[in-house]
């Protein structure tokens, strides 16, 4: 309720002050207060205004040059700013959080300047200069009403995310260790992405919080060992749970004191350093009954249980490293020296194919204005720049675009009972809020839903309203314009469905491909002697493919779960691969260097680990991940 007020009162004051000054066209700025609005906190709204101003004037520019060559030349004009619009989605694509926004507004900005300039040549540098005065209006009125009124720190929201991902951590932990088959480490990885997402955003509001940032990142990967870790000890027991097999007193000895320890700490009843006191006196009666009490079993059990012992102290001391990092991250007492690398999971394949959606999307469009010379096919063609840039940054891009488009065709009823029904009857300023704000208020308040799919109802519905009702200082009502502009809009979300859904379409598999492909590359720095890849590096990048695979698959789907977890054993199998490198020599490391690693090797891994979850494994299959 509080967002919906706010979001309103922005756009209402943003309209008065362009009525006021009887700016060109001022439900642009009425369209950027609800661009960069945000329900949850006030953070984004700032990262996300810095980074528009940036891209919008980079693509008003950028659109300044393209009428300058091209005005003339229809088919050429439509062309270059197709492909321009192309390559700025690409670039968003390899950029992350606001960055990437920042590539998505030097792109379709170039089309709301540089279509109406490329029609009207002669004022092209005075709609430019009204463009940007518009979007930069709305910007600071959004920005400043999100910070001065209620403000929604994302800084409170980020500590709260940390501290929930600590107790979500030893919960899946303790369960995993307990032997619940239910628990999983997958969730570890979608709350390091969303914690990185929302640090992004709180640097923006709070100076501490920037110098602290090197510490949440620290703790990120460390989140990221705890559960590449668990992920391959849980695989282990689960062997010996399958088969029946002992798995040794010590072992069974070491789990239980590892879980109890891990609840003292969950309820703070112990600190980090209780914590390691705690598993190493777990670990030392592992050893000690070891010697007194040895087991005898055939080798491929033997190889097992030395495999689990192994991976044991691996996730105690990724737990150890974990609490640490945790106190000094919530404290500040041991700020982190120097920045942490988190490497984006980039897949130059699937950038290339959607930047190439887009250019496609805007091209089709503009070849229908240019054939069927509708006179709203210019409006059609900047509505699909406008699609298909922000469906670049979304996921599963065809059902939004579907969504879209139903939205699009039934919000065409509301906003024309309202825009040339109901406003012509009104005089003033006050009449007019009162007329408009109510549509403003519910479609801000079905944005701060949390569930998406009535979010994007709010958000869409809202984007039409604005751009059919084309507000004026002195209005001009057109009914059969408003409609035009609404079948634009329709037209503009189809042609970016038919995109999405024709070319390279998003699917499952493909989703599997594109983590193969970010895998290989990852697996092949790891032996790189040019520009061979650190800890930090390697366990981010597979965890934000890893974020994106399980996207796109289905939870109740027992393949799909394999694929999770044949996932996850990579950060666990890389990061005990990097650190026996480091321990080794330089000679054995140069030598691995020379040896590129295949598409078919990554892939082995993947299928070696969707048999392993559900199947006891053969002795070569031991041999060969060994």
């Amino acid at each position: 309720m509080i967002f919906a007020a706010k979001t309103t009162a922005s756009g209402l004051i943003a309209l008065l002050i362009a009525f006021t000054f009887n700016l060109d066209q001022p439900q642009w700025a009425l369209l950027t207060v609800f661009i960069v609005s945000q329900a949850q906190q006030s953070g984004p709204v700032l990262a996300k205004s810095f980074y528009r101003v940036v891209g919008t004037l980079i693509g008003a520019a950028v659109a300044l040059l393209f009428v300058a060559l091209f005005a003339q030349e229809r088919v050429l004009f439509l062309g270059v700013l197709a492909l321009w619009i192309g390559v700025c989605t690409l670039g968003s694509q390899y950029a992350r959080n606001f960055p990437a926004y920042a590539f998505v507004l030097s792109g379709y900005p170039a089309a709301i300047i540089g279509v109406p300039g490329a029609l009207d040549a002669n004022n092209a540098f005075y709609i430019a200069t009204a463009r940007v005065t518009e979007i930069c209006l709305g910007i600071m009125i959004a920005a400043a009403v999100n910070r001065i009124v209620l403000p929604n720190s994302a800084v409170a929201a980020l500590w709260q995310s940390v501290a929930t991902a600590r107790q979500a951590l030893a919960d899946d932990i303790t369960g995993l260790l307990g032997g619940d088959v239910r628990k999983s480490t997958a969730s570890l990885v979608s709350r390091t992405i969303a914690i990185e997402n929302q640090r992004a955003s709180a640097i923006f509001e709070n100076r501490e919080l920037r110098g602290r940032s090197s510490s949440i990142r620290l703790l990120n990967i460390a989140l990221l060992r705890v559960g590449g870790a668990a992920q391959s000890l849980g695989e282990q027991l689960g062997y010996f749970r399958r088969t029946e097999q002992p798995v040794g007193a010590g072992i069974d000895d070491t789990l239980a004191g590892a879980v109890s320890a891990l609840k003292l700490w969950q309820t703070g009843a112990i600190d980090a350093a209780g914590l390691e006191q705690k598993l190493r006196q777990t670990d030392a009666r592992r050893c000690f009954a070891e010697l007194l009490f040895p087991m005898p079993s055939s080798d491929s059990v033997s190889s097992r249980r030395a495999a689990a012992v192994s991976g044991l102290r691996e996730l105690l001391a990724a737990l150890t490293a974990y609490a640490q990092a945790y106190e000094a991250c919530i404290s500040g007492s041991a700020p982190v020296p120097g920045p942490i690398p988190f490497t984006p999971a980039n897949d130059p394949v699937a950038a290339l194919w959607t930047g190439l959606r887009a250019a496609l999307a805007v091209a089709f469009v503009g070849s229908f204005w240019i054939l069927s010379a509708w006179p709203h096919g210019s409006t059609a063609v900047i509505l699909a720049a406008v699609a298909t840039a922000r469906l670049a940054t979304m996921g599963h891009a065809v059902p939004l675009a579907l969504a879209a488009t139903m939205i699009f065709a039934l919000a065409t009823v509301p906003a024309f009972v309202i825009v040339e029904v109901l406003l012509p009857l009104t005089s003033g300023f006050p009449m007019f809020a009162l007329i408009v704000g109510p549509m403003l208020f519910g479609c801000a308040y079905l944005m701060s839903s949390p569930n998406p799919k009535t979010m994007l109802m709010g958000y869409l519905s809202a984007l039409l309203f604005a751009s059919v009702g084309e507000f004026q200082n002195r209005m001009v009502y057109d009914p059969v314009g408003l409609l035009n502009t609404s079948i634009a809009a329709v037209v503009a979300a189809g042609a970016a469905l038919v995109m999405w859904a024709v070319v390279a379409p998003e699917t499952a598999e493909a989703a599997r491909l594109r983590f193969l492909r970010i895998a290989r590359r990852a697996v092949d720095r790891m032996a790189g002697a040019r520009s061979p890849v650190c800890f930090a590096e390697f366990e981010t990048q597979i965890a934000e493919a890893l974020g994106q695979l399980q996207s796109h698959l289905r939870a109740d789907q027992p393949g799909d779960l394999a694929d999770l977890a044949a996932g996850s054993r990579l950060l666990g199998a890389g990061h005990a691969l990097l650190r026996r490198w480091q321990q080794d020599d330089a000679e054995p490391l140069l030598a691995a260097a020379s040896a590129h690693v295949s598409d078919s090797y990554v892939a082995g891994l993947l299928e070696r680990g969707r048999t392993q979850v559900f199947a006891e494994p053969s002795r070569q299959v031991i041999r060969d991940a060994a």
